[in-house]
């Protein structure tokens, strides 16, 4: 890789920023969120002095202010998630804002409680709500839908409050649901709730957008079952198209990460880029100029980041593609690792609670390691077969981010998979086809109002083989014998020392490459 890369100041603004959030967690209530701004703001103008006169000490001073502004930060968003909820059983109204998923008996959504006993609530309560279905009467009405107004009466809890943990895994379901926005949840039996009208105007602008753009999401996703898409191939198509993973069933996630592939059910870098390149192709056949033609797929690309519900891993593919496009438009090198920090800086400010999600760490870890070590085993070998260098390209990066990951997965999950490569090619095989014929079974919508059918039907039926295709040959290889290591832990101390044993491997590489350049230079 490119010596330079290593040399941009957004890489130290972003680990700073990291830094902070950390000693803001440790340290932030006992400090105050006020004494951490003060300090900000001291040492911002302290940058501007020195940045005419001594570049050292601006640069010190501009690493930790961007410390304290992370520690800042993180305090508030502490003293924020701080809300005393009311004891014993509460009358609330809420709004409907999250696809209901059903989970046995129980069904899941998220809400916006807009009052609690009869006094309105300003800003909203993001909530969880578990409604226990009514089994013996069978009714549909007993399932709240997307956007409705509900008013219940239950005991209102703090996120996690009585979820049990597995042993072998670290995974704070408290820290996670606090890190998404929760700030109660709650369990309600079939009788103490029901529908009301309440007006949308008592949700803020960002959630009015949400619902409005989760209709929306629901509307294409009708579309899939109108054509007779259902089941197992339903739930992988909705989450690999659309961001909907409410389908998903725990056997069908068993199978995905036993085989090392969960990833392919989280929109990522990988069906983004995808998106992308379809797009600008797309826009490339009107013979549209180039700039007009990049700036609109950008647009159309950002669109869709809302339209799946912009998760972390999407949000940082965006702004890594964005950030590519702008530099190929004005003629730049794009940095690698600099797009990935400013893509950190903007995650971590919007969300300083995101560091300590586990999607936020095994996204960023994945692609830090793709761009570090990609380069240096790329030259190692150069076939020159289309098909070999396709699945040298696809079994060196499905190693590396194995590479990269591995260690986070064990720690959170307890279990590491064994025939990552073979499920992986697969992967790699089947989703371009399933994104581009998702795109054109969008597309063909439009041609049933002049009775052409045929042509969405056509495309719906592909979409099946090939998602039948790819959940059978995962489920295959996730049935032979050692197909994963399960119940397997590490320390943090341990995931510390193979990321350090890792990156020493890593900078002594690097060192004899520098030196062998130099000697034959």
């Amino acid at each position: 890789m490119p010596q330079s890369n290593y040399h941009q100041p957004m890489i130290y603004v972003a680990v700073a920023l990291m830094v902070g959030i950390m000693v803001g967690n440790g340290v932030g209530m006992s400090v105050g969120v006020k004494t951490f701004a003060i300090v900000f703001c001291m040492l911002l103008a302290l940058t501007g002095v020195a940045y005419c006169r001594n570049k050292i000490l601006c640069d010190i001073c501009l690493i930790l202010s961007a410390v304290t502004f992370g520690a800042f930060l993180e305090s508030r968003q502490i003293e924020e998630q701080r809300i005393a909820l009311p004891k014993g059983r509460t009358a609330c109204q809420a709004i409907v804002v999250g696809m209901p998923q059903q989970h046995g008996r129980v069904i899941q959504a998220d809400a916006q409680i807009v009052t609690l006993n009869g006094r309105q609530l300003r800003p909203t309560l993001k909530a969880r709500l578990s409604f226990l279905r009514d089994t013996l009467s069978g009714d549909a009405a007993s399932v709240p839908a997307l956007g409705d107004g509900i008013a219940f009466s239950s005991r209102l809890q703090q996120p996690g409050e009585g979820y049990r943990t597995n042993v072998d895994s670290h995974f704070d379901s408290r820290r996670w649901l606090l890190s998404q926005g929760y700030r109660a949840q709650t369990l309600i039996s079939p009788y103490d709730w029901h529908r009301v009208a309440l007006p949308l105007c008592g949700l803020g602008k960002a959630d009015r957008v949400r619902l409005s753009v989760g209709k929306w999401r629901e509307q294409l996703l009708g579309q899939y079952r109108r054509m007779g898409i259902q089941g197992e191939q339903y739930a992988v198509l909705a989450a690999m198209t659309l961001g909907d993973k409410s389908c998903l069933t725990k056997h069908l996630r068993r199978v995905y990460s036993q085989t090392g592939t969960s990833h392919v059910l989280a929109l990522s870098g990988l069906h983004l880029s995808i998106v992308f390149n379809i797009l600008l192709l797309t826009f490339g056949l009107f013979r549209i100029n180039r700039w007009v033609s990049y700036w609109l797929t950008l647009l159309v690309l950002w669109c869709f980041v809302v339209l799946v519900g912009m998760p972390v891993s999407v949000v940082r593919a965006a702004i890594m593609l964005s950030v590519g496009s702008v530099a190929l438009l004005l003629h730049r090198r794009s940095a690698s690792l600099s797009a990935l920090s400013l893509a950190a800086v903007v995650v971590l400010v919007m969300n300083p609670e995101s560091l300590w999600d586990v999607s936020f760490q095994l996204s960023f870890m994945a692609v830090l390691s793709l761009v570090i070590m990609a380069p240096l085993v790329e030259g190692l070998w150069r076939p020159r077969s289309r098909v070999v260098v396709w699945l040298w390209s696809t079994m060196r990066t499905s190693v590396i981010a194995q590479l990269g990951t591995a260690p986070l997965v064990v720690y959170y999950f307890g279990n590491l998979s064994v025939y990552f490569l073979p499920a992986n090619l697969l992967v790699s095989l089947l989703s371009m086809p399933l994104l581009l014929l998702s795109f054109f079974f969008f597309l063909s919508l439009p041609l049933q109002w002049v009775h052409l059918a045929c042509v969405s039907q056509m495309l719906s039926w592909l979409l099946l083989s090939a998602a039948f295709l790819l959940n059978q040959g995962l489920r295959w290889m996730s049935a032979l014998p050692g197909a994963a290591v399960d119940n397997i832990a590490f320390s943090q101390k341990q995931v510390w020392l193979y990321y350090f044993v890792l990156a020493c491997l890593l900078a002594a590489i690097l060192y004899e490459k520098r030196i062998k350049s130099s000697k034959s230079s």
